[in-house]
């Protein structure tokens, strides 16, 4: 009895524990990781790097509308990016591209990161970041994704 006690409480306990692991967050056969979040020493500025995976077979285009995209804070309230990159293009805001075009090559992972500035240190970390980008089966349709930063 002590025997069969002891293994509904460690399956109750591995349950608890093991189940709480989230799955990626995949859309439009795009995985999106959250790789690091980072506020500035002065907390003016906040700095978010995700890596893209395109799960597609062929290389995909992925665009992604620059000022539809963005930090969000605790209060739900998003802010504009002073500068993004993804591989080797970056763009600034004061550049007022409405576009920031990047070819993802398959199960390789492209990092991206996101700069905003004008951010206030009693914020802290941001909660998530909003990514507009194109559909892949319908042009000139656009997916607007939250990431949350905490996962």
């Amino acid at each position: 009895m002590v025997r069969i006690a002891f293994f509904v409480v460690w399956m109750a306990w591995c349950i608890v524990s093991f189940g709480q692991e989230t799955s990626p967050l995949v859309v439009d056969d795009i995985q999106v990781d959250v790789k690091d979040v980072k506020v500035s020493v002065k907390g003016d500025s906040v700095t978010v790097d995700l890596f893209l995976i395109s799960y597609q077979k062929h290389p995909r285009e992925f665009r992604l509308n620059t000022f539809a995209s963005g930090v969000v804070d605790s209060k739900g309230s998003p802010y504009l990016y002073a500068s993004m990159q993804m591989g080797q293009v970056k763009i600034d805001v004061s550049d007022r591209q409405n576009y920031l075009n990047y070819l993802l090559e398959p199960d390789e992972p492209t990092l991206f990161q996101l700069k905003t500035g004008a951010w206030k240190k009693q914020w802290g970390k941001p909660k998530q970041v909003k990514l507009t980008f194109e559909d892949s089966t319908e042009e000139g349709k656009f997916l607007e994704v939250s990431i949350d930063l905490d996962r």
